[in-house]
Order: C-alpha cells, then structure tokens, then sequence
C-alpha cells in the first residue's frame, strides 16, 4: 500500500470536472499509470496536462491533484515523474481558475492549490535537498510565507551543491 494511492482513492474524481470536459473520474488511471511507471516509455499517453490545468487556466480536479502529486513525490517516483508532477505543481500554484470554473462559482482554484501545496511543504523541502532544487524553488516562491526559510535553504543548497 502507497500513500499515495490511498490519496488519490480519497477523492471523488467522477464528481470533479476535468479539463478535458469530462469528468475526472479518468484521472484515476492517469495518476496510477504514472505513479507505476518504472521507464519514460510506460508514461506515454499519460498526462496531467490538458485535465489539471490547461494554459494555466485551472480546473475543479486541481486542488484535489495536490496532495496526490506532494505524497507521491515523498515516494519512489521515476523521474520523469517526479519533473511532470513538479512541473504541474508549478502550474498549479501560478494559474487562474479556467473562466468556465469562475462561472461556476469557482474562482479561487489557483488559492486553493496553493494552500494545499502549503499544507505539504515540507515534502517540497525535502525533493529541493535531494531532487530538483531549481524546479522545487519556482514552486517555493510562490507559496512559501517564510521568506527566511526560503532563503536560508535556497544559500545552504547553493552552497553544498551536492
């Protein structure tokens, strides 16, 4: 059993709408292919982009996609993965609600991504030490309140590198 999995069984995606115009109850799949995948090879047709997010523009599945995405990044990912979830959580956190989402009384999507990623921060803490620290910091500096912790380890890591 995976956090991650039981994550993504913690919600209702058939009742999210996606941006692909379906309801999200496909994403399951989406998220389980992508959380098993051991090459590039087995991603291939498997995307978040275009149902999460699309030019930016979010959708009711996204906040939900958060603590997915920020569990599974504390687990055995391969990397390219690992570089799409970090890649959608920037999305996430920097995006506007889709004005479909607005007309349906959704017009916060991007604030509620940015809070979840903020109940999760330490794990992004933790993927800049050990991961990406660069795609890590492009998340970080939108969501992350204490600017001193920032800093302090955006220096140490560009300090000891390695």
């Amino acid at each position: 059993m995976r956090a991650s999995i039981l994550e993504l069984r913690r919600h209702d995606w058939a009742a999210l709408r996606c941006g692909c115009g379906q309801s999200g109850a496909h994403l399951t799949e989406t998220f389980r292919r992508l959380l098993d995948a051991r090459s590039t090879q087995e991603t291939v047709g498997y995307t978040l982009e275009n149902h999460l997010e699309v030019q930016s523009m979010l959708f009711e599945v996204a906040p939900h996609a958060v603590p997915v995405m920020l569990t599974a990044l504390g687990e055995d990912l391969h990397d390219s993965v690992r570089g799409h979830f970090l890649g959608m959580l920037e999305y996430l956190v920097t995006g506007e609600s889709h004005r479909s989402e607005i007309e349906a009384g959704r017009p916060d999507l991007e604030e509620q991504c940015v809070a979840a990623v903020r109940e999760g921060i330490v794990v992004l803490y933790a993927e800049a030490v050990s991961g990406d620290a660069e795609a890590v910091f492009d998340i970080l500096e939108f969501v992350d309140e204490d600017e001193d912790r920032l800093e302090y380890y955006r220096s140490a890591l560009a300090a000891n590198p390695g």
